[in-house]
C-alpha cells in the first residue's frame, strides 16, 4: 500500500517536470502578443445598445447586431455606402477585424 502511494507521488511529479521544462522555452506561434491584447478590459462588458453607440462613434449607421460569442460578436453596419461585417470585442471596445461584404442599397 504504502510502496503504491510513492510510485503514484513519483509518477506525479515526473508528469510535471516535462510541462516546467516546455514552459521556460517558448517555440512556435505565440497568441496573446500583440499590442490590442495588453488593452486594459473595461470593468464590465458593453450591453447592446452602448455597442451599438461605440460603432455608431466610429461613424457607421444601419446597425445590426449577431449573437454573442464569447467577449467578441458580429455587427453589420453601413458606412460611406458599403455594409460591412465588422468582429467586435465589447470587453475591450475594440474591433477585431472588419470585412466589406457589400455596397449599401
Amino acid at each position: 500500500m504504502v510502496k503504491r502511494f510513492f510510485a503514484a507521488a513519483a509518477l506525479a511529479c515526473l508528469a510535471l517536470l516535462p510541462s516546467a521544462a516546455s514552459a521556460q522555452f517558448g517555440f512556435g506561434i505565440h497568441f496573446g502578443d500583440e499590442r490590442r491584447d495588453f488593452a486594459p478590459r473595461l470593468p464590465m462588458c458593453l450591453t447592446d445598445r452602448q455597442i451599438r453607440e461605440a460603432i455608431a462613434q466610429r461613424g457607421f449607421t444601419n446597425i445590426s447586431l449577431n449573437v454573442p460569442n464569447g467577449r467578441k460578436i458580429q455587427v453589420r453596419a453601413t458606412q460611406d455606402g458599403w455594409v460591412y461585417l465588422i468582429d467586435f470585442d465589447f470587453c475591450g471596445n475594440d474591433i477585431r477585424g472588419i470585412k466589406r461584404l457589400r455596397p449599401a442599397q
